[in-house]
This record gives C-alpha cells, structure tokens and sequence, in this order.
C-alpha cells in the first residue's frame, strides 16, 4: 500500500495549485473587510473652518480646535481618500445629530462614532469566532465557509449603501461576525487540504502582508469607500466560485464525523489532480479511510476530555495562561491601534499601506530566517524581547515628539516609526502561537490557543479607540500603548519558559511530581509570592 494515513493523499500537485488560489482570495476577503476601515473611516484633515485657520501642528491638535469651535458652520477638509468621515461629516467628536448610537459609543468612554465603527466590527469578530468553530464541527468545514463567504458579500455590499453612519456601524457589525468565522473556519479548510511536509512555507507564500499592498492598490483605484467595498467583493465572489465548485468537503473532517462514503468520494476527486503514475486505486482510498475512521475511534476513548477549567487547576499552567493571554492582548491592542490611525501620518495614506504591508512580510521573512539558523542563540524569549521592546522604543518616540510639540519637525520621524511598529507586529501573532503550541501540554493545547486567540480579540476590540481617549496631553495614546508594550516584555520574560527545541509536553503536570522538584517548588514560590511586590 502507497499510502499510510490521510495526510499522504495531500502532496505538491494541481490541486494544491487550487487550494493556494482559494486561499489567496479568502485572505483577501478576510483583510479587506477586517482593516476596511484603516480607509473608510480614514479622518480628513482640518485645517480651519468658515474663514478661520487653525494654528495646530497635528491632526490631533486640528481636532481639539475644530471641537472647541462650536459655531463652525462649513468645515474646510483635506482628504485624499473619500471617507465615511468625510461623506457623513463625523468629523473628531462632534456630530451634526446626535442619536441613540450616542448612548452606546458613550459607555466605551469615546464619542467619535466613526472610530466606534472599528469597535463595532471587531466585537462581532469576536462572536464569529468564538461560533464558527462549533459551527464546522457540527456542519462540515466547506459549508460553514461558503455560508460565512456569501454572508460576507451581502453584508459587505450592503455595508456600500448604508445611509447614515448608524447603518454603517451596525452592518459593520455582522460583517465582524463574518471575518470572525472566516479566520476560523476557512483557515483550517485551507490548513486540512494543504500537505503537512510544505504548510509552514505555503501558509507563508499566501499570507496577510502582501495582500496589503493589493488593498491599498484598490483604495486608491476607487478613490472612495462605496466603490471600494464593492470592487473588494469581486474577490468574494471568486472565493465562494472556487469555494463552490473546486474544492471538496475536508476529508479529516468527514473521517471525524464518520462519514466514510463521503470521505472517499472527496479523496477520489482530489486523486483526480494527481499525475496518472501517482494516481491511487479505488481500493487504496477505501483502506486509508477505513483505517482512519478506526483509528480516530480508538483515539477517541482513550482521550480524556479537558475544558478552559484546566487552564486554571495549576499553579504553573495558569500563570502560562494569564501570561500568554496578556501577550496576545497587547500585540492586537498595538497592532490595531496603530492600523486605524494611519489618517494622521504624513505622506499617502496608499503609500503608508502599502508599505506596511511590505514591512510585514520581510520583517517576518527576517525573523524566520534568525529562528532558523541563529539556534540556541535565537530563542522564543530573546526574539520576543526584541521585537517588543523595538516596538516601545517606536511608541515612546512617537510620544516624546508629540509631548514637546516637535510635530513640524518630526512628522518623518513619526511617520518611519510608526510604520517600523506597525511591521514588526505582524511576527509577534506567529511567535506567540508557537510558544502556545509548545508550551501547553497536548490535551489542553487547543484549548489554550483558543483562550490566547480571545484575549487577543478583545486587543483588537479596544485598540482602535486608544487615540480617541483624552488624558489631557499630546501623544497620550502612543504613551498608551509604549507602556503596554513595557508590562508585556517584563512579564513574558519572568514567567514564560524557553520553548524552542524542547519536546511539546504530552500529560498535564502531577501536583505531587512538582513538589519534589526543587525548581519547579521555587518558580511556584516565586509566582506565589509575586503579588506581595
């Protein structure tokens, strides 16, 4: 027999040619929707209004005179993407009608209810997520993704002709939920159909940071955020095409779910795409399947199921958690606050995109590389100390400029800082990830990615808002997230073990085991008496 197990049948031939186009489309649709609003609730600038010129120096300071300027009639606006901002006229915090959305921005401490749009988005990202999963288990991985994928296009277009910003917040909303069950359903369809020898390297190739480029290429093609949600659903619908037609239900999933006749009739059709010589006989397919299944059961009731409980019934394993969970909230409160603040930036707003993009890939390429050959000398702690603390060295940079008001002087400054930040953070998801995987032991592995990955949601949640909070000087929310950025890097470096190329912990811990190891009684000794610090 050629093959032993399922992930044998998957291996470089046409059909991963279809699988890495779908992805590259999912992605798409995925970044375009997610970051939508680093163009359409882009803020103009303004510079004065009616016949006054305000003296400000950035567009923080612009706000700040625009709100106090209460009998301002025509606003003067600079802008070269034509934003919701602009259209609906929600310029800084001030409305031309308030409404019930009022009430709701306000109990998330902001009154810019454009921004709240991002907020808006991310909550329902949330719920995608955390629904999707059980979603695909119960319903297939194929059905699940092409129902989030044409949910996506009738929200998306739908989104394109709202009427009021109102509208807009609240189909951004289940747009949220759409992204949300996207990143979690469609990326393991992808993830199951990809062979385990080249997933590293393909999930590389087809990943977030070019598409970047490729959206603000479309941004600035359209102009403005009607067209520009509309022209990015034409990737959508080549998705649910590819989606539909191409591609197979998810064979581990049907084996999963017992369904052998199913099972062997999506490996036939992927058996299809191989050369003839490579090809597999009816009868091989039908044995790797029913040995799957038996396996798979077996598996099964041996398996001693765990719950987010487990996360929490150990000294160790739940200082890991809280540690890890801490990490993932502070890179996405990072990332996504610097990402919908790009409007104040110098230079293109197209050109700042698309280089953010460019940013992304080859710091990850960079860091991939030093992983790879710096050994023992590179580990997990010594990169993420590195790559954090360049990141704080960025925000409290940008911050000194602002608090010194030396905007004019430094706007380049900002500008390369900013966008250096804003690269380097797209490592830092991998890295945690990785150390999540070889950290826990197995039979909480999944569980604690999923927590992490929630925390990290509600990062992305609260960091868009962080410049719209108000403490009373210039660069308060780079000074925000510089200190975030800080308490991460100490409290990663304290608690969090060195995790490369040791083996993945197979059992959870023995309570009795850890109090006749020395080292491990001292580290619980340590953590025990942190608080008294």
């Amino acid at each position: 027999m050629r093959i032993q197990k399922v992930d044998d049948i998957f291996e470089l031939d046409a059909y991963q040619l279809v699988v890495l186009a779908f992805n590259e489309f999912l992605i798409f649709t995925m970044l375009s929707n997610v970051v939508f609003n680093m163009f359409g609730a882009a803020a103009p600038r303004l510079p004065g209004c009616d016949d006054i010129i305000y003296n400000a120096t950035s567009p923080f300071q612009q706000c700040e005179q625009y709100d106090a300027h209460l009998d301002c009639e025509e606003p003067a606006m600079e802008y070269e993407f034509k934003s919701v901002a602009v259209e609906f006229q929600e310029l800084c915090s001030r409305h031309n009608e308030h409404s019930y959305m009022d009430s709701i921005t306000q109990l998330f401490g902001v009154n810019n209810r454009v921004r709240f749009s991002t907020t808006s988005q991310m909550i329902g990202i949330m719920l995608g997520s955390a629904i999707a999963g059980q979603l695909s288990d119960l319903y297939g991985r194929k059905k699940i993704t092409l129902l989030f994928l044409c949910m996506m296009l009738f929200f998306s277009t739908s989104s394109s002709f709202s009427s009021s910003i109102e509208v807009f917040i609240i189909v951004r909303f289940f747009i949220g939920i759409c992204c949300g069950g996207l990143t979690t359903v469609g990326s393991i369809l992808v993830v199951e159909n990809l062979p385990s020898a080249h997933r590293l390297w393909m999930s590389t190739v087809v990943t977030w940071a070019p598409n970047y480029m490729l959206f603000a290429l479309f941004a600035y093609i359209t102009g403005e955020w009607r067209c520009l949600a509309r022209m990015c659903n034409a990737m959508t619908v080549i998705a649910i095409l590819i989606c539909a037609f191409l591609l197979p239900e998810s064979p581990k999933y049907l084996i999963q779910a017992r369904k052998g006749k199913l099972a062997v009739k999506s490996i036939k059709y992927i058996n299809k795409f191989k050369r003839v010589r490579n090809q597999l006989t009816d009868t091989e397919i039908e044995d790797v399947v029913h040995s799957a299944i038996e396996v798979d059961t077996k598996s099964r009731a041996k398996a001693k199921k765990y719950s987010f409980i487990h996360l929490y019934i150990h000294p160790k394993i739940t200082v890991q958690t809280v540690v890890a969970s801490i990490s993932m909230f502070s890179v996405s409160y990072v990332t996504y606050g610097l990402l919908f603040n790009y409007d104040v930036l110098t230079g293109s707003i197209y050109m700042n995109a698309a280089v953010s993009g460019f940013l992304r890939y080859v710091v990850g390429a960079v860091v991939a590389v030093l992983d790879h050959f710096g050994g023992e000398h590179v580990g997990r702690k010594r990169m993420h100390f590195i790559t954090v603390s360049f990141i704080m060295c960025c925000m409290f940079g940008i911050f000194f400029i602002y608090f010194n008001d030396l905007v004019l002087e430094y706007k380049s400054w900002i500008r390369a800082l900013t966008l250096l930040a804003f690269g380097t953070t797209g490592c830092l998801f991998l890295q945690l990830l990785l150390i999540t995987a070889e950290m826990f032991p197995t039979g909480i592995r999944n569980i604690a990615s999923a927590h992490i990955n929630v925390c990290g949601r509600l990062g992305n949640v609260f960091g868009p808002m962080v410049f719209s909070y108000k403490l009373g000087f210039a660069g308060s929310g780079y000074l925000i997230l510089g200190v975030i950025c800080l308490l991460d890097v100490i409290v990663f470096h304290i608690f969090i073990p060195e995790t490369k190329n040791q083996p993945l912990p197979q059992g959870m811990p023995s309570r009795k085991k850890q109090r006749k190891d020395p080292e491990v009684q001292k580290s619980l000794t340590t953590i025990s008496e942190e608080p008294d610090k």
